[in-house]
């Protein structure tokens, strides 16, 4: 099995790591959180705080900004995402306050917004990338106005914690690889979700998708009759309905996984930013181990050209 050490690792790079120190110190009000692929994980982090959430192109490529925004956040671990830092420019022309969470204020990102919030880079080897959505989701938490002294120790414990979690999950995933994946949750475990289905794609190259649970419910034992897979993500709340659910999809021959977390409940905005963030690493060591189970080595084995040209923009790297 693969993820032991690689749990070890991360949380090892967490203890060592300095906290995330608040550089906004007036959170933004109205704001929309954007950025691309890991980084619009960390972004929907936000909406626990009132705030939304979209995809760096939903304001890049239309050219304007939702109606009653004041703020744009743009995220970005490297700085150097083209919609994202597009999306800054098209904010700060609509005289919106900007704001950059990132691991460097010397970049486009950086350039493009009124405020830096920097993030600590994580030292950890990582097949599956997992550390920058990790410390991005704090530097949300961060502008969003918590205070998180202590936090990456914490979020290191955590993950200690969740060791147990991740071996059953591989313990339960089937012999060979389904035609397609369901992660099935509530808005507690809404933007680990999220982070599931990237990491799960990038793993096994498999189809793979995020759904509300009662969505689920009404459409997902439609499925089949090829093989699928549904990861039931289950928080403090509605088990019964989680219940009920997988009942209905084993019996309609779908492969129905429940991982249940926390021990404890949310108490707080933090807490729930932490339960989120660490659910997130456990989709991320549980993927690993999945390509390894069924032979679906990681970004395809290197099949897939991973310049990323298609998403550049303006000349700009890619992160």
């Amino acid at each position: 099995m693969i993820q032991p050490n690689n749990l070890t690792s991360l949380a090892n790079a967490l203890d060592a790591s300095a906290d995330v120190k608040r550089a906004i110190p007036k959170p933004p009000k109205n704001a929309v959180f954007v950025g691309s692929g890991d980084s619009l994980s960390s972004a929907l982090l936000a909406q626990a705080c009132g705030h939304r959430a979209l995809s760096s192109g939903d304001i890049a490529f239309m050219g304007r900004l939702p109606v009653g925004t004041e703020a744009v956040v743009g995220i970005s671990h490297s700085g150097t995402s083209g919609a994202t830092v597009a999306a800054l420019r098209v904010a700060r022309e609509a005289g919106a306050r900007t704001i950059a969470i990132t691991s460097s204020a010397d970049s486009p990102l950086g350039d493009a917004a009124d405020e830096v919030q920097l993030v600590p880079s994580l030292a950890v080897d990582e097949s599956v990338p997992c550390a920058g959505h990790l410390m991005l989701g704090l530097g949300v938490a961060a502008v969003c106005g918590e205070n998180l002294d202590g936090a990456t120790a914490e979020l290191a414990q955590r993950l200690r914690d969740r060791a147990g979690l991740v071996d059953a999950a591989v313990s339960m995933l089937p012999e060979h690889g389904p035609a397609g994946i369901s992660i099935l949750s509530l808005p507690d475990l809404r933007g680990a979700a999220d982070f599931w289905v990237l990491k799960l794609i990038e793993a096994t190259g498999i189809s793979v998708r995020a759904a509300a649970l009662e969505e689920s419910g009404h459409v997902d034992y439609f499925i089949g009759p090829q093989a699928h897979l549904a990861i039931q993500l289950i928080g403090g709340q509605g088990r019964f309905r989680f219940d009920r659910l997988a009942a209905a999809l084993e019996h309609t021959g779908q492969t129905v996984i429940q991982l249940a977390f926390p021990e404890q409940p949310v108490s707080s905005i933090r807490d729930g930013f932490l339960h989120e963030l660490s659910g997130g690493a456990v989709g991320a060591l549980v993927a690993e181990s999945a390509a390894s189970r069924w032979g679906r080595p990681v970004f395809r084995g290197g099949a897939v050209n991973m310049d990323a040209a298609h998403i550049k923009l303006d000349g700009l790297p890619v992160s």
